[in-house]
């Protein structure tokens, strides 16, 4: 499995909390109090995106959380495990390691209108879960080892969509589990061969995760801020030449990442991917497209993004998005029909939770594709590595 420290992925997960506070009213039964409650606000998004991408969240969509608080005690013996109600207060970055998702394990929550619901117990009800108070643990149970609760800290991490076929967790295995999340990404395609097994780009969700460390009760409302996970990358043809361009096809093939792992619990995230690939390739354009030469005055046609979305692809290391990754064109140039089959640049290094277009450009008698991060809709603060917006140009005669 290739695995490497984070780097833009580290900014994935450094999200902000607004939160919405909310009054204890005095002499209320705690049980009846909601500001007891723990609630979720609608979440938001790092940044406005369009075309296949996500601009938030709507009512009835899904996301999945986990939520920590009480560490448990360190023991010899790992049949006898004790929960440490003295240390919620802790920091998320001392207790993690002894830490199970007691708050929350694979909760469900439903984005409504005016703000999210979940049931604790499974169920399809509007039932929250409870802040700790002294006395009470979440469930509104009496426990009289509970002290201190106004200054215990909480994390949660969220990920979008939810549901086993998309993320899966695989540490902590159950609730009663210790330690940070490692949770998986699965690409849905399936493909075998590169010229035959066509992929259905529309049926990649647009997957993010959130997380919000160190809460208390006090910050009142949680709202998470979602990052994405995955790299868009789009398509556009301009005829910069003095001649007629039709483009009969645009697609791009490959063996492509099929998942990605998101470890959570060292001193920094890592990620990680398996050998798991998916083969085939992602038409674009079926149909053809005229381009004639630039009239007077102008200085190019263009086709604007192919088809009006970008793919969503797991960006990896080295490779990028896996293996024989290449932009197939087939046009008729000046009378003259061809088809390319273009290669990523070598130096063309694309990061998570980054738009791109790859610009193919006939300029002259020569044709070129270049690689732009898209600024107007970039999602983070990602450019390509070499610190410019436009990558390597890569040039056929």
């Amino acid at each position: 499995m290739n695995t490497k420290r984070l780097t833009g992925w580290a900014a994935l997960l450094a999200i902000g909390l607004a939160a919405l506070s909310c009054e204890k009213e005095e002499g209320v039964n705690p049980a009846a109090d909601a500001s007891q409650r723990i609630l979720f606000g609608v979440p938001t998004l790092s940044v406005e995106t369009r075309s296949t991408f996500r601009n938030a969240l709507s009512a009835g969509d899904e996301f999945g959380v986990l939520g920590y608080c009480v560490p448990y005690t360190v023991s010899s013996d790992p049949t006898k495990i004790h929960m440490d109600y003295t240390s919620g207060g802790n920091p998320w970055t001392l207790k993690k390691a002894h830490s199970s998702p007691e708050v929350f394990y694979k909760q469900r929550v439903v984005v409504g209108t005016g703000g999210c619901t979940y049931d604790r117990t499974g169920g399809g009800a509007n039932n929250p879960k409870y802040w700790y108070r002294d006395g009470y643990d979440t469930d509104n149970n009496a426990n009289g080892e509970v002290v201190g609760a106004d200054d215990y800290r909480y994390s949660f991490i969220a990920w979008y969509p939810y549901g086993e076929n998309f993320f899966t967790i695989s540490e902590p295995a159950e609730q009663t589990t210790a330690g940070a999340p490692v949770m998986t990404f699965t690409m849905p395609q399936t493909g075998a061969d590169i010229s035959s097994d066509r992929l259905d780009h529309t049926a990649t969700p647009d997957a993010m995760l959130a997380v919000l460390y160190d809460r208390t009760r006090a910050d009142g409302n949680l709202r998470f801020t979602f990052s994405h996970v995955l790299t868009g990358l789009g398509f556009q043809v301009n005829n910069l030449s003095e001649r007629d361009l039709t483009v009969h096809s645009v697609s791009v093939s490959g063996s492509f990442y099929k998942d990605v792992t998101i470890d959570l619990r060292g001193n920094s995230v890592a990620f990680s991917f398996s050998a798991n690939r998916y083969t085939g390739y992602y038409p674009l354009l079926e149909s053809d497209l005229a381009l004639p030469a630039p009239a007077e005055g102008e200085t190019a046609t263009s086709s604007g993004v192919v088809g009006g979305e970008h793919l969503l692809l797991i960006s990896g290391t080295g490779s990028s998005f896996g293996e024989n990754v290449t932009v197939n064109i087939d046009y008729t140039f000046g009378g003259e029909r061809k088809q390319q089959s273009i290669p990523r640049p070598g130096t063309f290094t694309p990061r998570p939770g980054v738009k791109y277009t790859a610009q193919l450009n006939f300029v002259g008698d020569t044709f070129v594709l270049q690689f732009v991060v898209d600024n107007s809709e970039q999602w983070e603060d990602g450019e390509a590595d070499d610190g410019r917006e436009d990558n390597d140009d890569v040039v056929f005669e």
